[in-house]
């Protein structure tokens, strides 16, 4: 009986882990992390530069 359980229970985590791997909105972009990165700080030092201070 805790064999069964245990071996269901580490194939329903494993079930689990790939679901939410699948289901990540960054598999379906091609761009690498560090990319995305840098495209995120310009963008963002981009809009600090274009607000006036106060």
């Amino acid at each position: 009986m805790v064999d069964n359980f245990s071996i269901g229970l580490t194939h329903l985590l494993m079930a689990i882990a790939l679901w939410r791997l699948l289901y990540r909105d960054d598999l379906d972009r091609e761009v690498s992390p560090r990319l995305q990165w840098q495209q995120r700080r310009d963008t963002e030092a981009a809009d600090t530069d274009a607000r006036p201070d106060a």
